[in-house]
């Protein structure tokens, strides 16, 4: 079990329903993709980071470390829209930066930017929302509602088999990245990038395999679904008012856009 997976297992609201966190991540996530407001963005940013830290236990090193990789992928990709390219010499006058390149002629307006750092604001925002979720609940406790959600059975399958296949994909890479590392595998560049391919070969068809023999295990026993435990699909009382809950969130949050 891979420390993310232990810390969904392990939290200070391990114990509140699964349905409640569910809830109260999707309506902070779906208001902040709705609003698009940097002040809004920012403010969920710090409220669900401090709710994470702070009221869940999570150690917060494993929550920096784990946020540092989505801005580096949402950063990577704020390039692609602050920067404009032409290979001609009409660039309009009111840049914020402009540059050559060759026959190229890179700039930034004023109106790339803003949209870069809403767009970066609002991911930030919505990463730490989902990160709420998956920090706070195991996957065996999410299927359950996804259920009683009436979600089609062959979805929340496809769900947990993405989810079981993540984890097994990170602990192969781990296993033979360390086998390659101590037959000095990556002692130079040349090296290193035919052990890269190595290791995704070997990755895919490990993978497959052990896939291929999950589906005969389960073909053996006649299962062909995921059983859900049944103590999980019982409804509750605060199921009804949650839902409540949720539709007035989402009507308040479209109401706020549409103004």
């Amino acid at each position: 079990m891979l420390k993310i997976d232990f810390i969904a297992s392990h939290n200070a609201i391990q114990k509140v329903a699964a349905s409640q966190k569910m809830a109260f991540s999707f309506i902070t996530l779906l208001l902040a993709t709705l609003l698009r407001n940097n002040n809004y963005s920012v403010w969920t940013l710090f409220f669900m980071s401090g709710a994470i830290i702070f009221y869940a236990k999570i150690p917060w090193k494993t929550y920096i470390i784990l946020l540092l990789a989505p801005i580096g992928f949402i950063s990577a990709g704020m390039v692609a829209i602050v920067l404009s390219i032409t290979f001609t010499q009409d660039v309009p006058t009111s840049v914020l930066w402009q540059g050559s390149l060759f026959t190229m002629q890179l700039f930034i307006l004023p109106n790339d930017g803003i949209r870069a750092i809403t767009i970066f604001c609002t991911s930030i925002s919505a990463t730490s929302c989902l990160y709420f979720l998956i920090l706070t609940t195991p996957m065996y406790e999410i299927s359950p509602v996804l259920a009683r959600l009436k979600v089609p059975t062959i979805i929340i399958e496809l769900i947990e088999l993405m989810y079981r296949f993540i984890f097994l994909f990170l602990e192969m890479v781990a296993q033979i990245y360390t086998a390659q590392h101590a037959r000095l595998g990556y002692r130079t560049y040349k090296k290193g990038f035919q052990s890269l391919s190595l290791l995704i070969n070997a990755l895919f068809r490990s993978i497959f395999f052990r896939y291929q023999a999950m589906s005969y295990a389960m073909a053996a026993r006649n299962i062909e679904q995921f059983i859900i435990p049944q103590q999980f699909l019982i409804d509750k009382e605060w199921d009804q008012k949650l839902t409540w809950l949720a539709i007035i969130f989402i009507v308040v949050g479209i109401a706020i856009l549409v103004l």
